[in-house]
């Protein structure tokens, strides 16, 4: 099996796809990694070798018969098709492993839908989007993320409170929805009260939002913003060192780094709509309640789209993380 995914980057469908190929790697499968990196037209985090993957262009050259998994959404799907060309794709199974986070399914999807033999989504919330879109199998194959050696154990242990949120800005900022995180924070908290840690990937990806969201930041004591690229050691250093992670999100086609902070044992408040759904019944997860609205994209992926996503509701989620210190600091004493 051939799984083809940007792997030299540090973007959520890359972090999926290595955690697909390590999957069937335990199920005992002979994997081949193939980096999409560059024909996705994404930024390289890593180096080929540190990604422990090889080019499409030396796969290309062995001429394996074998099954590809192609961890790419459209419109860079067919990106990868065209690079791969029709002469190589002939007589080969191909599954179409897509991540897509709203319940209407744009027509660059639909037209790619043909060239798959089958479709893999990672939540019940993708596959209820993709079904009435074709008549081909649509299976969940969820993230299986081993449960990490170190898991958090003590919480505000100075009295300090400290929040955590992860995200790219390549991956709709409107969507993500950290300015809303923010003002959830700063509504919870006095100021020397608590902390919080915004992780952003990619901030050159979409520099007009991220400045406004950098200067809005600064407004709030307490706050901070990491942009550092981090391997897993210090991915796992980050999610440890806080005791809360935040996500109200609008929509998530899965949630990948809301179900690793639970692994790691933090307290998840999260928007509680759409992919995330799948794990939210986990211990710590705390479902924000929200209201559906109607969705206004100008630009992306999702423009012209009629569809809804999620409103979370900010006094809600800034009462559970109030509620949420009470307990942490009672706890600790």
């Amino acid at each position: 099996m051939a799984i083809l995914g940007a792997f030299s980057s540090s973007s959520g469908l890359a972090q999926g796809a290595r955690l697909y190929a390590n999957r069937v790697e335990r199920e005992g499968h002979t994997v081949i990694r193939v980096d999409i990196t560059e024909a996705m037209v994404q930024q390289p985090a890593f180096s080929l070798e540190e990604s422990g993957a090889i080019s499409l262009k030396e796969f290309m050259s062995m001429k394996l018969p074998c099954i590809l998994v192609i961890h790419a959404n459209p419109p860079q799907f067919h990106l990868i098709l065209f690079r791969l060309g029709k002469r190589f794709l002939h007589n080969k199974k191909i599954i179409g492993y897509w991540a897509w986070e709203l319940a209407v399914v744009p027509d660059v999807w639909r037209h790619a839908l043909q060239y798959l033999d089958a479709v893999e989504v990672p939540s019940a919330f993708v596959r209820e989007a993709l079904l009435p879109c074709t008549d081909k199998e649509v299976v969940v194959v969820p993230h299986v993320l081993e449960a990490p050696q170190k898991q958090k154990t003590a919480f505000a242990c100075d009295g300090i409170v400290r929040c955590l949120f992860i995200f790219d800005m390549g991956s709709a900022f409107a969507r993500k929805n950290p300015m809303a995180a923010l003002e959830a924070f700063r509504l919870a908290f006095k100021p020397g009260e608590a902390e919080m840690t915004f992780k952003v990937s990619s901030p050159q990806a979409d520099y007009e939002n991220f400045k406004k969201f950098e200067q809005a930041c600064a407004q709030v004591p307490g706050v901070s913003i990491m942009t550092k690229t981090l391997d897993d050691v210090a991915l796992e250093e980050l999610y440890l060192k806080h005791d809360i992670y935040l996500s109200l999100h609008r929509s998530e086609g899965y949630g990948l780094t809301i179900h690793e902070a639970l692994l790691y044992g933090l307290h998840a408040v999260a928007t509680g709509w759409s992919g995330n759904m799948d794990f939210m019944d986990m211990p710590k997860a705390h479902a924000v309640p929200y209201t559906l609205v109607a969705m206004q994209a100008t630009s992306g992926a999702f423009k012209g789209l009629k569809a809804k996503w999620a409103e979370a509701d900010i006094d809600a989620a800034g009462q559970t993380l109030r509620r949420l210190r009470q307990e942490l600091l009672i706890d600790h004493r």
